[in-house]
C-alpha cells in the first residue's frame, strides 16, 4: 500500500510540473537553455576542457582576458572560435562559414577532427549554418534585437545573474555566423 502512495505522489508532481513548465511564457526572442556547441558550454567550460576536447588549436593570447582559440574542421568549410575571460572561463564562441583570416597562415593548426559544423544548435537542435532566415523565425520565433537587417540578436532566460546571447549574421538570407555570448562578470 506505501508503495502506491508513493508512486501516486510521484506521478502527480511530475504531472505538476509539467503543466508550470508549459506555462511558461517567455519575451519574443528569448529562449531557455543553455549557449553550447561542440561540447563548450558558455560560463561553465574552461580553456582546458575546450583543449580537452578539440584539441590545442591556435591560441591567441591577446584575446578575452585570458586568451582565444580557433578551430577549423577537417572538411575546411567552417571556423569555430572560443574566447576565454576570468578564470579562462569561456565568455564567447563563434561559429562561421569558411577559414577565419585571423589564421588563415596557420590552418594547419586549427585543424580538428572532433568540430563539427553541421552540428545543430536552437530549439531541438534544428538550426545549423547555411539556415534560411524563415527556418530561423520557425525555430525561434522574432529576435528581441534587429541590429540590422542581416543581424538578429536573441536572449537566454536560462541564466540567473549575467546576462546571456547570441548573435545570428546571415549573408544572402543565409546563417553565416552564430555568436553565442556569455559577457565576463
Amino acid at each position: 500500500m506505501r508503495r502506491f502512495g508513493f508512486l501516486s505522489i510521484l506521478v502527480f508532481a511530475q504531472v505538476a510540473a509539467s503543466a508550470i513548465a508549459g506555462d511558461l511564457q517567455l519575451p519574443s526572442g528569448t529562449v531557455c537553455w543553455p549557449l553550447h556547441f561542440s561540447g563548450i558550454t558558455l560560463g561553465i567550460s574552461t580553456d582546458s576542457h575546450v583543449q580537452r576536447l578539440l584539441g590545442k588549436g591556435v591560441f591567441r593570447a591577446t584575446e578575452g582576458d585570458t586568451g582565444g582559440r580557433y578551430y577549423i574542421d577537417r572538411n575546411g568549410k567552417a571556423t569555430l572560435h572560443v574566447v576565454s575571460y576570468t578564470d579562462s572561463i569561456v565568455g564567447e564562441v563563434t561559429i562561421s562559414e569558411g577559414v577565419s583570416s585571423e589564421i588563415a597562415t596557420e590552418r594547419k593548426n586549427a585543424v580538428t577532427p572532433w568540430f563539427n559544423p553541421k552540428e545543430g544548435f536552437g530549439n531541438w537542435h534544428a538550426l545549423r549554418l547555411g539556415a534560411s532566415k524563415s527556418d530561423v523565425l520557425k525555430n525561434l520565433g522574432k529576435p528581441e534585437k534587429e541590429i540590422s537587417p542581416d543581424e538578429w540578436q536573441y536572449s537566454v532566460a536560462y541564466t540567473c545573474e549575467l546576462p546571456e546571447y547570441f548573435t545570428l549574421s546571415f549573408r544572402s538570407g543565409r546563417l553565416v555566423k552564430i555568436t553565442l555570448s556569455a559577457p565576463p562578470g
